[in-house]
C-alpha cells in the first residue's frame, strides 16, 4: 500500500474530471499518491441532478479510497467538496477557484458586474451550443489575455450542460454546513483573473475554516488546465509537505 496520501480531485460546472486528469491528477500519480477524479454529473440521466447527488458520488469515491484522502475541488466542485469534509473524514482540502461556504450567490453576481459576456457564453451551452463556443469565449471565462491562443485551441473540450437544480441548489438551497465541518488543513487558492470568483470568497473560506489562502498572480478561473498548471501542482504538493499531511495520514492508518 502506498504510504502517500490518497487524493481526490472534483471538477467544476459545465465539464468534467479532465480538467484534472489532463495534467495536475498524473502529476501527483507520478509521485505516489493514488488518486481519483469522479464524474460529479451524469450527461445520461433523465432527470436534473441535485448537488446532493454529486456530493453523493464524491462520498461513493472517498469510500472507495481505503484511507482519508486530501479533497482538491475545482470551481463548483469545491462547493461539493465542502459538503463531503462535513460527511466523511478528510486529510485535507484544497479550495481551488472555489465559491466559498457562501455557494455561488458572489459568483452569480461578480459575473453579472464585471462578465456579462460569460453568462452569455455559459447559457449558449447550456442551450446545447458549447461545442461551437470559440478560443476567445473560452480566454475569457478560463484563461488570461497573456494566454496562447495555440495552448486554448488544444486545450479545449466541448463545454457540456449542468443541471439547472444543481446550481440553484449551490446557489440558494444546499449551501456547505461549514459549522459542522471537522477541523482539518484548508488550503484556497484564486487566480488575480478570475472572472467567476471574487476575493471576498477566499476570505470567507479563511473565516469559516481557518484556511490557508492565496491569490496566484497570472492566472483566470481555468488553473488547472493553464499553461502555467505546474505551479498550482506545486502549490499544492507545498502546502501538504508544510502541513505533514502524509506524516498525519500514517500516523491515523498505524492508530486504526
Amino acid at each position: 500500500m502506498s504510504e502517500k496520501t490518497p487524493i481526490l480531485f472534483l471538477h467544476g460546472a459545465f465539464s468534467g474530471p479532465e480538467v484534472w486528469t489532463r495534467f495536475v491528477a498524473p502529476w501527483f500519480a507520478a509521485r505516489g499518491h493514488p488518486v481519483a477524479a469522479p464524474r460529479l454529473a451524469d450527461p445520461y440521466v433523465t432527470r436534473p441532478e441535485r448537488l446532493r447527488d454529486y456530493v453523493r458520488k464524491a462520498v461513493d469515491a472517498v469510500d472507495a479510497m481505503g484511507a482519508p484522502p486530501v479533497v482538491i475541488g475545482y470551481s463548483l466542485g469545491g462547493l461539493v467538496a465542502q459538503h463531503l469534509a462535513v460527511r466523511r473524514r478528510v486529510a485535507g482540502l484544497a479550495l481551488v477557484a472555489s465559491p466559498g461556504p457562501g455557494g455561488l450567490g458572489p459568483s452569480f453576481w461578480q459575473l453579472s458586474a464585471g462578465a456579462p459576456d460569460v453568462i452569455g457564453a455559459l447559457l449558449f451551452a447550456q442551450a446545447g451550443g458549447g461545442a461551437s463556443l470559440g478560443v476567445e469565449a473560452a480566454r475569457r471565462a478560463l484563461f488570461t489575455e497573456a494566454t496562447p491562443a495555440e495552448w486554448i485551441r488544444d486545450i479545449m473540450q466541448p463545454v457540456t450542460r449542468e443541471s439547472p437544480l444543481a446550481l440553484l441548489d449551490g446557489l440558494t438551497w444546499d449551501l456547505p454546513p461549514w459549522y459542522l465541518m471537522r477541523r482539518v488543513p484548508v488550503l484556497g487558492l484564486l487566480g488575480d483573473s478570475d472572472a467567476f470568483v471574487p476575493v471576498s470568497d477566499l476570505w470567507a473560506t479563511t473565516l469559516a475554516y481557518g484556511a490557508e489562502t492565496e491569490v496566484m498572480r497570472g492566472f483566470g478561473h481555468g488553473l488547472p488546465i493553464d499553461p502555467r498548471w505546474k505551479a498550482l501542482a506545486w502549490r499544492l504538493n507545498a502546502w501538504m509537505d508544510e502541513r505533514r499531511i502524509d506524516a498525519s495520514n500514517r500516523q491515523h492508518s498505524a492508530a486504526s
